[in-house]
């Protein structure tokens, strides 16, 4: 029983960060979309150099 319980838990979390997901994309313009990007790729780049 407290394994239904925590998967239900588990969706429940799931769609709780998917709504928080979609609103964040709604509600940001693209530039900020571009500056996330940028910092992604600065940092994969860095750990790909120091690898």
């Amino acid at each position: 029983m407290p394994k239904k319980r925590r998967s239900s838990r588990n969706i429940y979390s799931f769609i709780m960060i998917l709504l928080g997901i979609i609103l964040i994309i709604f509600w940001m313009p693209l530039w900020i979309w571009l500056v996330i990007l940028g910092i992604v790729l600065i940092i994969f780049g860095i750990n790909l150099y120091y690898r």
